[in-house]
Order: structure tokens, then sequence, then C-alpha cells
């Protein structure tokens, strides 16, 4: 059954609607690369916030915009065939609310309520459903891109296989992405969570391997409180339930200490972060019931407190040094190694954990810097809101540590990356093969140049 309905933020479009204001973004780039300057290049004007983490000195705030703001409709639900297809700029929040009234969702669900599906492709996400599906784009059959020459691709594994694959990871260095088709789950009302804490993070890896290889539960994380309480988030659809939370005012990562069950609305659970922005906000007083009472609409809330940090940049160095944000992607193989690390270094809590399944390793990733790494489950390892001290380079230290794991960290935060060591661990060769055909002029800056740039 497909289904064409209309709602608040977005309507469900024909697609006539969709490649008319295709067209009109193509000729914006056609004509500004005409135009264009030596060193001048392109970033997007969205409707949503940034999810990168805000930095005082970002080069790309002088950019030339391309405005992408009209990108937010949904072209088709296909409930028999579970296929959506939709503008790449419409956020999950808005997406999940059009697909679960179907019974449906998608195979993954990031955290926050404004990423949208399009960033979701380009840069990094990842929740508690990746155990079992991966990222939102290991769930995707097609994307449709406006290179930096204006021309309109549509690409898929079949079709265009080198840039379909090189889509993901490129972190919108590649084109404009503006159409993407992707598969749906079946879905429930509501989940019900079951909270096992353990003493040890061995003990801890145990029950997540067992569960990894049972696929057995729905949805899968953890939050390390500390190194003797490591709670496993284990969560399963329900059709009714007895009771449910939602966790907008209360704060959702402290009941997982304090509870042993819960029940909440499909829709609330998928973006039970996002009010804290996972627990952000405790570095700036705002689990404060008095504050969260009189100012939590305009505090509270991933887009809010992403917003401040655009505006006040300070607040995120307040201890003279970005605070750490940063998730990287440990093989299970080594991901004990990390953790002693991690005590050593940062003994850093609340952490948040998701175990990842990786179907193959991604193009993007050098397969010589991945040679003998046979895992198909990564854990990332989250850091939010670590405030650095002395003369360490806590970033840098990160990167060091995790490159001699063979694992990835996430480019969306501040990077130190040497050019020769990202270069190791990133694709080059086909990047440049891939780049070449989309923007040769480079007029959305190549990966290094974009999210590098601390390091000049």
């Amino acid at each position: 059954m497909k289904t064409f309905l209309t709602k608040k933020f977005y309507t469900v479009i024909i697609p006539e609607v969709h490649e008319h204001k295709v067209k009109q973004i193509a000729e914006s780039v056609k004509r500004y690369a005409e135009n264009a300057s030596p060193g001048q290049y392109f970033s997007l004007k969205k409707i949503s916030v940034s999810h990168t983490v805000p930095k005082a000195d970002d080069p790309r705030k002088k950019d030339k915009k391309i405005d992408i703001k009209s990108l937010t409709d949904i072209i088709e639900i296909d409930t028999e065939k579970r296929i959506c297809i939709a503008e790449a700029g419409i956020p999950f929040s808005e997406l999940v609310k059009e697909t679960l009234d179907h019974g449906f969702i998608p195979g993954t669900v990031p955290e926050l309520k404004t990423i949208t599906i399009g960033g979701a492709v380009s840069g990094c996400s990842i929740e508690s459903m990746s155990y079992k599906y991966g990222g939102f784009h290991d769930s995707c059959l097609e994307y449709e891109i406006v290179t930096g020459t204006g021309e309109i691709i549509r690409c898929s594994r079949q079709t265009e296989p080198e840039i379909f694959e090189m889509v993901h990871g490129a972190f919108g260095t590649l084109g404009i992405l503006t159409l993407i088709k992707f598969k749906l789950i079946p879905a429930k009302p509501y989940v019900r969570m079951e909270y096992e804490t353990f003493p040890s993070f061995d003990r801890f890896l145990e029950a997540v391997e067992k569960h990894y290889l049972r696929r057995d539960l729905d949805f899968m994380d953890a939050i390390i409180h500390s190194p003797e309480k490591c709670v496993l988030c284990k969560g399963t659809f329900v059709e009714k339930v007895p009771y449910f939370n939602i966790y907008t005012r209360k704060i959702f990562y402290k009941s997982t200490l304090e509870r042993d069950e819960d029940y909440l609305p499909t829709y609330h659970y998928l973006f039970r972060y996002d009010t804290e922005c996972h627990w952000l906000t405790r570095n700036y007083g705002l689990e404060n019931p008095l504050l969260r009472g009189l100012a939590g609409s305009f505090l509270l809330g991933s887009s809010n407190i992403l917003r401040i940090g655009e505006k006040f940049p300070f607040l995120t160095k307040l201890s003279g040094k970005p605070d750490v944000v940063a998730d990287v992607f440990v093989p299970y193989s080594n991901i004990r190694a990390f953790w002693k690390w991690y005590i050593e270094f940062f003994n850093y809590f609340p952490l948040w954990v998701v175990p990842y399944h990786i179907y193959k390793i991604y193009p993007w990733i050098n397969p010589e810097f991945m040679e003998g790494i046979e895992d198909n489950l990564f854990i990332d390892c989250a850091i939010y809101g670590f405030r650095q001290k002395g003369e360490l380079n806590y970033y840098r230290a990160l990167e060091d540590k995790v490159f001699e794991l063979r694992g990835v960290k996430t480019l969306i935060t501040y990077n130190y990356y040497p050019e020769d060591i990202f270069w190791t661990w990133y694709n080059r060769s086909l990047y440049d093969e891939v780049k070449a055909r989309t923007d040769p002029r480079n007029l959305f800056r190549n990966i290094y140049q974009k999210m590098n740039y601390t390091v000049r």
C-alpha cells in the first residue's frame, strides 16, 4: 500500500514536485560554480541545525550557501515492500511520526531528533538497533545527488556503485544528497526496557556478545555509569503497557540506574537522549529542576544545545580547550585494550556504548588499514562533555589510540589528524576517483580540508 498524506512540517508529495526542487538546486550549483572565484567553497543552508560539534573558527561560515531548505518531504511509503522514499533534509523526528502511523520505522533511527536522513548517510548514524542493522546507510537502496557541476545522479549498488558506496562517510564533500530510498522494519507502539547492571566491563561484554549472537532483542545499547556500574539497556517492542514514561523534564540516563524496568512510547524511546543531548546539559547546569521548569523549552533538546554552542562557542571551551565530544568505533577483538586505556586516560562517565554490526569494511576505509581485522562486531564508545585538563590534547591522544587498535573516530567533532595519518586509514584512492567524477573543482572541499582544519 502506498500512502500520500499531508502533515504540518512536511508533505507527502508527487515525484514531479521533488524533481522541480532538485532542478532548481542543480541550476543554482551550476550558476555558482561558473562564477566561483579561486578558493571559494560551497556549503549547505538547511532547515535543521548542524550536528557537527560547534566550532568558533569553522571556515564554512564564510562559504557560499546552497539553499536546500525545501528538501523536507516524503515521496512514498510502500508498506507492502517496506520501502520509503524521502528527501534528504527531512529530520528523523518528522519522518518517524509518519512511518509509525503505518507500523514501521527505518532500520536505524539516530538518537537526536533533528538529525536529517541525509546527515545520517553523509556522516555517522548509530543507535540501539545498530547491533542488528548497522548504520542508517546500511538500509539505504538508492541515493540522488547533485554534483559540484550541477549534474543530477542516481546511484545504487547496481548503478554507479563507487559513488553509492562513498557517499556514506564523505560528509557532504562529494555533492548534495537530495533523495534517499531506504528499507523500513515493522514497529509496535511501545518499547519495554530492561536494565541489567554488571559489576565489571568484562561481564558486561559477555552479555553484549550473547545478545549479539542471538539477535533476541529489538534494541541494545548501554550506559557505563562507572567501571562497577555497566548498565545494559535491552529493549523489546510491545503492543500494550501497564504504564509509560516520557523523558523531557525527567532525565533519562539517570533512570537507568534507578530502575530495573521501564516502558516508553516508541517515538519517545527513539529520541530518549535528545532532551539532554545525552548528558551534555550537566556541563551547563541544565539538570537543575528550577531552571528546567522555567526555561526548559528554550534550553533543553539537542537543537537548542547545538544552537547555543554555535552562538556562544566559549561555553564549550570553559577549560581553555574544547570539551571532548566524540564517537570511536573499535573492533570487538580490541575493545578490552581500549577500555583499559580509557580508564587510565579519561576515566570519564557516563560513557555511551553501542554495539555495531558491520556487514563489511566500508569502502571509504582503507582496506590495508583494516588488514587482519575480521570482526563483524564493533563497539562504539561515545564521550560527551569531557573537560580537558593540563597540556595533553585528549582528542589527539584518542585518535592515536583508536588508530593503533584499528578503529575509527568519527569526524563530526574536532579532528587533529596529520594529513599522512588521515590518509592511512581513509581510502584516498577511491575517494579521489569519485571526487573527480562528482566535484572536479573541489567546491565542497575535500574531506581532509573540511573536517581536519583544526590541525592548521
